[in-house]
């Protein structure tokens, strides 16, 4: 495997170093989240450490193949990222009430993580198709990508995964308003958007989740039960006042107020230890990273790329608000990480993925 110097003259440093500072600021979160767990904070970091390993690696085999040619091969990751969604089902471990790991090689996988990117491609690719004629897409044109869509985001729910699928719905969405679409069919999907939590609501949606949503519409009505979530982090976030606590100072985590402080909730002990300032500045290098995601998408040479650059971008914005407002109860509590920062191998190795996509078309700008 010859490696081509120019990729390195032609990386993305901003990204990258904007990335890794993310990063370094979300292990060193986790050494504090991790530290009132028995003798478990070791190995979580050790495990986090690897999956990051692992995530790099994964970056430079993407940035090593042209985006196009991954383009080309959209149909068969998305083949392969369906049957491990499929096995999940069948086969999948289960923890907390649902089933959503496999163990592969004594791994353990979210096969439901590693569909936000693949579908991506794939949307973009089916679209990019669809988007030759260079006017806006009618209904008809969306249809087989809805399909396509829609079948693993059907079997992510059903895990139950509520959190994964609202992030891969709202990035597919994203990408059709990026990519344009008619009046007529805005208005179609409108109106099936508008009766979608009706119909979610009797016929998906689990009862832990309906009190879930009604637990965020009056946060009081059962604060010792599903209310309890959000109510211990509007304490745990408040209590860090303007400057914070301090690292390793935390004391709502410690004492295990908060569930999954760890994981969903790990915001509450950064904004817990390092306060109003220290939130804004990690809103600031979220919103400079997302920034940088969007000019790739901008900048790139053509409108495949756009919309890869775009669809990665949304699934990090996504998240990064969701888990935000979730945290200030400003949202439902839902499965959703906090990208770059959340323990979690599957989410932190997808992530990665994005961003390896994100390099590959920013090199191929100057690279033919």
């Amino acid at each position: 495997m010859r490696i081509d110097k120019r990729r390195f003259f032609h990386l993305d440093w901003y990204l990258v170093i904007c990335g890794l500072i993310i990063f370094a600021i979300g292990i060193t979160n986790l050494v504090s989240a991790t530290s009132s767990m028995d003798g478990a904070s070791y190995n979580l970091i050790i495990k986090q450490l690897l999956a990051f390993a692992a995530g790099i690696c994964l970056i430079l085999i993407i940035t090593y193949y042209d985006y196009r040619v991954i383009a080309a091969q959209a149909k068969w990751l998305y083949a392969s990222g369906l049957l491990l969604v499929i096995l999940v089902l069948i086969i999948g471990m289960a923890a907390g009430g649902a089933k959503r790991w496999i163990s592969l090689f004594g791994i353990s996988l979210q096969p439901s993580e590693f569909m936000k990117p693949i579908l991506v491609i794939c949307l973009a690719n089916m679209l990019y198709e669809r988007k030759k004629q260079n006017a806006p897409l009618s209904l008809r044109d969306i249809g087989k990508p809805l399909l396509w869509i829609m079948v693993p985001v059907i079997l992510i729910v059903k895990q139950p995964d509520l959190g994964t699928g609202i992030v891969v719905l709202l990035t597919c969405f994203a990408m059709f308003w990026f990519v344009g679409l008619k009046k007529s069919t805005y208005a179609v999907l409108f109106s099936v958007g508008s009766v979608t939590p009706f119909l979610a609501w009797h016929y998906l949606m689990k009862p832990y989740q309906k009190m879930r949503v009604l637990s965020f519409i009056n946060i009081d009505a059962d604060p010792s039960g599903f209310g309890y979530h959000a109510k211990q982090a509007i304490i745990a976030v408040g209590s860090g006042g303007f400057f914070g606590k301090g690292f390793m100072q935390g004391t709502q985590h410690k004492l295990n107020f908060i569930p999954e402080h760890h994981t969903d909730f790990i915001f509450t002990v950064f904004g817990e230890e390092w306060g109003f300032v220290g939130s804004i500045v990690l809103f600031a290098l979220f919103i400079a990273f997302i920034h940088r995601c969007l000019k790739i998408a901008m900048d790139s040479n053509d409108e495949l790329g756009s919309m890869m650059a775009f669809g990665m971008a949304a699934i990090i914005y996504i998240q990064f608000t969701i888990n935000v407002l979730m945290a200030i109860h400003l949202a439902p509590v839902v499965g959703i990480p906090l990208p770059f920062i959340s323990y979690g191998g599957s989410s932190l190795v997808s992530t990665l993925a994005s961003v390896g996509i994100l390099l590959n078309i920013r090199m191929r700008r100057y690279m033919f």
